[in-house]
């Protein structure tokens, strides 16, 4: 069947190891071990973070009778997963596929192409949202007490959960990139109404957390009312797992089935128009003629990351949203203080300080910008170009780690400032998290680049699959939840024998060695590694 013959080439497109690594593991045995060391660790540590705060969560909430919030929790990180990873796929899988000039002339019904794309975007939003999904369903079923039922129950919903997601943002963002291709600054119109469209979506459900003069998880009834009267497909999958209700199971899959496949057959003529038409390029008349301007040298290779990164919206997006919750967050401090301490006391009950609980999410925001661990890559076949310029390497990748941390660390700056402002910290205690803030930033930076450098990938079909599908994509947010992980696991031993602020400054030390480390290694290996990439 051409179904089949279609998803098997279009996923060993998407998942050889080739194409999602960048480099032939078996020519390189060497790269390969280090790889899966790196990948395993990072995985494991983001694993077991992520699932050791939702077990903690799931303690509390098991105590409280109101275990089956964990379901809750995991419908909403697949709803906001999914929101993502469709409003930056869903354009290129369904509406402007690169290889269409390739697949347009064969003896293939267009229908049989696009439900080939449309599953294989539905396994890349599967593989997104099962590292979230794991830890929180584990931590369900062992509070709630195991059942073979409400596993299998899960395991029968889970597929349906993102299809009316996926239904919805994919006509946004068709939407949103037909509008924005009209005009000559698209890919900033193009970032702005993605964020826009995304920090709605975000706002709205956290004010209905906020809705409530309690704790929406100490007034679970009143939440649970307003989110299942907005989405009902909620309560039906919670309903299924938790109390094995078969009417919520199959409400669920007819009302995410049924609606996707009509979807899939009525948008096949706006597909196939969309696909023929193209790109349409608007210039403008009368352009004032383009002036000279000398820069050093390595102001303008700084200056050429900002433009590539303002170039593509979804590596602006994907890389550039740390910063801007940092800014959001900083602002919100000022606003719900006093929520913020009574969900922190009320809620959380996390037997550490403000203080801490502050670092954690700045240095988390911090991991999420990831440009270094990328930016090499998305070189792509004008890296020819950078390797005839008389630049040392070691120039253009202290450039890229550059970059990096000017996109973070002066948001989270401006977020400690106001942070520090709201809750009163004192001056020791600010000083601490700014020290922590900057040599964090540096690791992380430095650390992204040597694994850019190392495995780069400059053989790619389009810039998604180098900012969502590349090593270094991979490593760029797990390594980050990882060095948190590392970070948290040596404070917490310090700790216990000095202050915390103390104890958070020798943090921020071996954060700086392992950035001056990892610096030694960029320039001494940058000419050697340069000197052997295809270009």
């Amino acid at each position: 069947m051409m179904y089949f013959k279609l998803m098997r080439i279009f996923l060993k497109e998407n998942f050889s190891f080739r194409r999602l690594l960048g480099v032939d593991l078996k020519k390189s045995k060497g790269k390969a071990i280090l790889l899966v060391v790196v990948l395993l660790y990072s995985l494991g540590a983001f694993l077991f973070t992520f699932g050791y705060m939702f077990f903690d969560l799931g303690k509390v909430l098991a105590q409280a009778n109101l275990v089956e919030m964990l379901l809750m929790y995991l419908f909403m990180y697949v709803f906001s997963i999914s929101i993502m990873m469709v409003l930056f796929r869903a354009n290129g899988y369904l509406f402007r596929y690169k290889d269409y000039e390739i697949l347009e002339p064969l003896p293939i019904p267009h229908r049989t192409v696009l439900f080939a794309k449309a599953t294989v975007m539905l396994i890349m939003i599967y593989v997104g949202i099962i590292v979230f999904v794991l830890p929180i369903g584990f931590a369900y079923f062992y509070h709630s007490g195991f059942s073979f039922v409400g596993l299998l129950f899960f395991l029968i919903a889970f597929p349906f959960l993102p299809l009316l997601t996926t239904i919805v943002f994919s006509l946004v963002s068709m939407l949103i990139a037909r509008l924005t291709s009209r005009f000559r600054k698209s890919n900033i119109l193009n970032i702005i109404l993605m964020l826009a469209v995304f920090i709605g979506v975000s706002a709205f459900f956290m004010s209905m957390n906020f809705s409530e003069d309690q704790n929406p998880l100490l007034n679970q009834q009143g939440f649970i009312k307003g989110l299942g009267e907005i989405y009902i497909p909620m309560m039906w999958f919670v309903e299924a797992v938790h109390n094995h209700d078969v009417i919520s199971l199959i409400m669920l899959i007819a009302v995410s089935a049924i609606p996707f496949y009509l979807f899939l057959i009525l948008i096949q003529p706006l597909s196939l128009t969309t696909n023929q038409k193209g790109v349409t390029i608007v210039t403008r008349k009368n352009s004032k003629p383009a002036k000279s301007q000398a820069r050093p040298l390595f102001e303008t290779l700084v200056i050429k990351e900002v433009r590539k990164f303002f170039s593509i919206p979804i590596y602006a997006v994907n890389a550039g949203l740390g910063p801007l919750l940092l800014l959001i967050l900083g602002i919100l401090s000022l606003v719900y203080k006093n929520k913020i301490m009574s969900f922190m006391s009320e809620t959380v009950g996390l037997p550490v300080s403000i203080e801490i609980v502050v670092a954690i999410v700045v240095l988390f925001c911090l991991a999420t910008v990831y440009t270094s661990a990328i930016s090499l890559s998305l070189e792509g076949k004008n890296l020819w170009i950078i390797k005839s310029l008389p630049i040392k390497p070691q120039q253009i990748m202290n450039a890229k780690l550059t970059f990096n941390v000017l996109l973070g660390l002066p948001f989270a700056y401006f977020a400690l400032v106001l942070i520090s402002i709201s809750f009163q910290f004192s001056l020791v205690d600010f000083l601490v998290l700014m020290l922590l803030a900057t040599t964090f930033s540096l690791m992380i930076s430095a650390i992204d680049s040597f694994v850019n450098l190392q495995f780069p990938k400059f053989e790619f079909m389009s810039d998604t699959e180098v900012v969502k599908q590349s090593v270094g994509a991979m490593v760029g947010i797990l390594g980050g939840m990882a060095m948190i992980a590392l970070n948290g696991v040596i404070f917490y031993f310090m700790d216990k024998a000095i202050a915390w602020q103390l104890a958070m400054a020798f943090v921020a030390i071996v954060d700086l060695l392992i950035f001056a480390f990892f610096m030694f290694l960029i320039n001494k290996y940058s000419p050697k590694l340069f000197a052997k990439m295809a270009g």
